[in-house]
């Protein structure tokens, strides 16, 4: 049987073309992709046929002299043929390697390739980083070797030999050899999976896939493996043994990942922030975060758009400051444990996000110089005892009542004074992110599953739970905040008054590129710290792409989407559901992400989601 067929079949079988699995189906199918080479996972054995095609007979296709000279099989084919695999060539951190590195014709024990794509933000990639030690045991060291391929980096773009070093403190152990593969060029395996990781497991005597799995359950894997090396051997397929299932439905890999989604840690270190923990920072900034003063309206605070009782969003579709705004906003909440910050990362820290609302025309209106004044008006000794001394703006020659720049008063003062200006500008921004680093919230439902308390989610709670895993919702969403930090295309509609497309990140990266208050400025504590900022580049795939939002306190953000166009959770589920072959969104732009598997559009399927997103959310609990 042609290898693309059975994948293909594989992929039909296993999206669109079946009711929608119960909670128990998940369990026992839980691989999105799971092709084996002319034989079905689970079907009829055709072992004989594979170990001649893969074992005894591959001194009769391959001249073998010795593995050092012997030529490639002549018969490679692209890698969607599933034929001996082409002789690809990654680059690494100090060359590069090339699959023809691990080809051994001649062994009389045979090797196992086990080649792994992966991305940085992927949630399962990230636990198969993670457990490459156990991977690695499945056989003896000298029989089983480990090729990993970082495909994209942690925003989402190719990876780079720079994504390396960062990458590989996600490992347990390292891979045999950790490179990039920018091309993604095994994507072609996906066949509407679209999940990752894809492991490829190939005879290293004639470089052939055996088997192909898209983001595998670890018991699921730890089978393949162990079926591939009886294959080679010659021996008879291995039993598959009676899986571990928690709750009687989820696999180790899928409970570990579960019991990592709590408790919330501490927030991150800032160091462009140097007084992002200091309690007396923290009071400052509270009040300023609350105080409409800083408007020349007189109407609008951060707090007038971020609320306590909204998860520090604002129930809106879309914003509200002095006028109306075209995005939904962005909770607050976990800000100081994100890279990035807006919808579409046009700031790299909180401390200058917080900058951005107070001169933007349609959200607080004000300006450097007005929120100055308000500063040492109202707040000039708790001002001093953090930051020192102010600049004399009693001085109405130097310092005008307000200004920004563009503005005449601002031009006209001398570089001296505005730099004093900026100054104050960006502690005002620091003290309301030392404020916000207090934020935090009880915990949640999910908190009490995941800690081991069965009965803390609902029936269809944990039904959802069970399809968060199969939907593919896993891959961005993890871990304690439930997003990947990360940015991707899922073809939102709009929120735009003219409903014209919203450029997302890559609109987003010419107005950072030339932001004064940057975590690489002369305004931060540590402006090392980010030397990365200075390559950053926009590129076309950044086209519609938008930040992960956190699924923690979501159900208390709605209206949903960055457009805000979403007024239930059910129907953000059903926007995922329809995204292939479905009616465009208005206002979407730019090609879809890759890593979006299909799933069921019934109704109990997408509000079982719905209710575990719900069974994400607790009351706010603001720190003292």
């Amino acid at each position: 049987m042609r290898f693309a067929a059975i994948a293909v079949l594989a992929s039909l079988t296993t999206f669109g073309c079946t009711p929608s699995p119960s909670p128990a189906d998940a369990a026992i199918d839980r691989t999105p992709v799971d092709v084996a080479l002319d034989v079905a996972p689970d079907g009829p054995s055709n072992d004989a046929a594979i170990a001649v095609a893969s074992g005894d007979g591959a001194a009769a296709d391959v001249p073998c002299r010795s593995s050092a000279d012997a030529p490639w099989p002549a018969n490679a084919t692209p890698i969607l043929e599933g034929g001996p695999l082409p002789d690809l060539r990654f680059p690494t951190a100090d060359g590069e390697v090339a699959l023809h590195d691990y080809y051994t014709p001649c062994a009389t024990t045979p090797r196992l390739l086990i080649l792994r794509s992966l991305a940085a933000w992927s949630g399962p990639s990230l636990w198969h980083a993670a457990h490459t030690t156990a991977l690695r045991a499945q056989g003896p060291a000298a029989r089983v070797q480990v090729l990993d391929l970082l495909v994209l980096g942690p925003d989402n773009l190719p990876a780079t030999t720079r994504d390396l070093a960062p990458w590989r403190a996600a490992y347990d152990s390292p891979a045999n050899t950790l490179a990039i593969d920018p091309g993604y060029r095994f994507q072609t395996l996906y066949f509407g999976a679209g999940q990752l990781p894809i492991i490829v497991l190939v005879d290293s005597r004639t470089m052939r896939p055996l088997r192909v799995l898209t983001m595998p359950a670890s018991d699921e894997l730890e089978f393949a493996v162990a079926v591939a090396i009886a294959l080679m051997d010659g021996r008879p397929r291995p039993t598959r043994p009676t899986p571990t299932l928690y709750d009687d439905r989820f696999s180790p890999d899928q409970w570990d990942l579960i019991r990592a989604m709590t408790p919330m840690p501490p927030p991150p270190p800032d160091p462009t922030n140097a007084f992002a923990d200091d309690p007396r920072a923290a009071d400052l900034g509270r009040a300023l975060f609350s105080d409409q003063g800083l408007s020349p309206s007189g109407r609008v605070a951060c707090a007038t758009c971020h609320q306590s009782d909204h998860a520090f969003a604002d129930a809106r579709p879309q914003g509200v400051g002095v006028a109306a705004g075209d995005r939904n906003t962005p909770s607050v909440l976990f800000a100081s444990w994100s890279r990035w910050q807006y919808w579409d990362g046009r700031a790299d820290a909180p401390w200058n996000q917080a900058l951005g609302p107070c001169e933007n025309p349609v959200e607080m209106d004000s300006s450097r110089l007005f929120i100055a004044h308000a500063v040492a008006d109202r707040y000039a000794d708790a001002y001093t005892t953090m930051f020192g001394a102010l600049p004399p703006l009693g001085e109405a020659t130097r310092f005008p009542a307000s200004g920004r720049p563009g503005d005449d008063a601002w031009e006209g003062m001398s570089a001296a004074d505005r730099t004093a200006v900026n100054r104050v500008f960006a502690n005002v921004g620091k003290a309301i992110a030392a404020f916000e680093r207090t934020l935090r919230t009880r915990p949640s439902p999910l908190d009490a599953y995941a800690a081991g308390n069965r009965d803390a989610l609902t029936p269809r709670a944990r039904d959802g739970l069970a399809r968060f895993f199969e939907a593919g919702c896993i891959q961005c969403h993890y871990g304690p905040r439930l997003t990947d930090d990360s940015f991707h295309n899922i073809a939102m509609p709009t929120g735009r008054r003219d409903l014209q497309p919203d450029l997302g990140r890559l609109g987003a990266i010419p107005q950072l590129q030339a932001a004064l208050f940057r975590a690489d400025s002369p305004f931060s504590d540590a402006p090392m710290s980010r030397a990365d900022l200075a390559g950053l580049m926009a590129v076309e795939t950044m086209r519609g792409q938008f930040r992960t939002p956190s699924l923690r306190g979501a159900a208390a953000t709605g209206p949903w989407g960055h457009g805000g166009v979403f007024a239930t959770l059910e129907a953000v589920m059903l926007h995922y559901s329809r995204r292939h072959g479905g009616i465009p969104a208005v206002g979407a732009t730019g090609t879809e992400d890759l890593h979006l598997a299909r799933f069921h559009e019934d109704a109990v399927y997408l509000g079982s989601l719905a209710d575990l997103v719900r069974a994400a959310t607790a009351d706010p609990l603001l720190l003292p």
